[in-house]
């Protein structure tokens, strides 16, 4: 009898039993079951507020040309470094958000300008768009996550977005920090 043997009493077949033993009932799970994400849309009112102009279709519908980068990142001048570190690793507190999974580009984008319209109204300062990686998209491209990196761009209000920490959607998530309204 070999050291090994000596030290270990349970040979290869006790543990096999005691593993089928332990497994007894248990039903695998089918290879091809998915979650499938449906996000229910959120129901946007739009607040009035005396000094806000309304949120002014300044999105481009133009076809996307270049390939959209994994990671977004855009900020305005001025905005504080300090600020875009907090909002780059998720530490600011994010009033409000809505999914965009499963949109068409047509109705992702209006429903991002009466978003963006009542966080204006709202006060909002920041705030997370759930665009998605494209995984399903035909091509295989993210569409609405190139589309939401070029609108996003195209809005004064917004002083800089960055892609979200893991946690709150990686890559198919964006962060957006807002002006603040003038009282």
């Amino acid at each position: 009898m070999n050291l090994a043997s000596a030290m270990h009493n349970d040979s290869p077949d006790d543990d096999e039993d005691l593993f089928r033993k332990e497994m007894t009932g248990v039903k695998p799970l089918k290879s091809t079951a998915r979650y499938r994400h449906q996000p229910k849309p959120k129901r946007i009112r739009v607040r009035e507020h005396s000094e806000l102009v309304p949120m002014v279709d300044v999105f481009s519908d133009a076809p996307l040309t270049e390939d959209c980068p994994d990671q977004l990142n855009f900020s305005r001048s001025g905005v504080q470094p300090a600020t875009l570190k907090k909002l780059r690793q998720g530490k600011l507190s994010i009033a409000d958000e809505i999914d965009l999974h499963g949109m068409t580009i047509d109705d992702a984008r209006e429903y991002l300008r009466a978003f963006l319209a009542e966080s204006e109204a709202a006060g909002a300062r920041v705030i997370r768009i759930v665009h998605g990686k494209g995984y399903r998209s035909k091509d295989g491209r993210p569409l609405i996550k190139g589309m939401v990196n070029r609108w996003l761009r195209e809005v004064p209000m917004v002083l800089a977005f960055h892609s979200a920490v893991p946690a709150d959607g990686g890559n198919g998530a964006v962060y957006v920090l807002l002006k603040k309204l003038k009282d």
